[in-house]
């Protein structure tokens, strides 16, 4: 029996450390949209100078990096809530000063959202929280299973960063 043992969750994006993580810790990998824990990975956009981007190139970072996991945290948020249950949201990516100033936009963006949904959706028994990293580390599995579980229950809206490994 693990921290998350009963718990489904879907994962989005890839995380060998996190999907391997969530198994040991007990939890139960869908694909479905009914879960209780939704994990996102963004995968890091290529680097680029900002005076060589297109608008288009702009917009689709922004859109993998803050959008597409609006949508999906929203869907959570209603599921969860329809069904009278809470549940956790977890944003990874990298660091806003990372990857050039289109994920720097993104990555931003992401952080204050974050914060907000952490308490816009408190009440409903939603926690939602991000990590940055630039390396998907053994330690980035082990924070992220818990952060969605109960142990972490009172943790809501933090953005916090994960070292590189050696």
């Amino acid at each position: 029996m693990g921290w998350l043992a009963g718990k489904t969750a879907r994962l989005v994006g890839d995380s060998p450390a996190i999907a391997a993580a969530l198994a040991v810790q007990g939890a139960r990998l869908v694909d479905g949209e009914d879960c209780d824990v939704l994990i996102h990975v963004a995968a890091p956009p290529p680097v680029r100078p900002v005076h060589e981007l297109s608008h288009a190139e702009w917009r689709a970072v922004l859109d993998d990096g803050l959008d597409l996991r609006f949508r999906l945290a929203q869907q959570f948020a209603a599921r969860r809530r329809a069904l009278g249950k809470g549940g956790a949201v977890l944003f990874v990516g990298a660091p806003e000063q990372a990857l050039g100033s289109d994920h720097a936009a993104a990555a931003g963006a992401l952080g204050n959202l974050t914060k907000t949904l952490g308490v816009e959706w408190a009440r409903d028994g939603i926690r939602v929280n991000a990590v940055l990293t630039v390396e998907k580390a053994e330690t980035l599995g082990n924070l992220a299973t818990y952060l969605v579980s109960d142990y972490a229950a009172y943790v809501t809206g933090a953005v916090m960063g994960v070292g590189l490994d050696d």
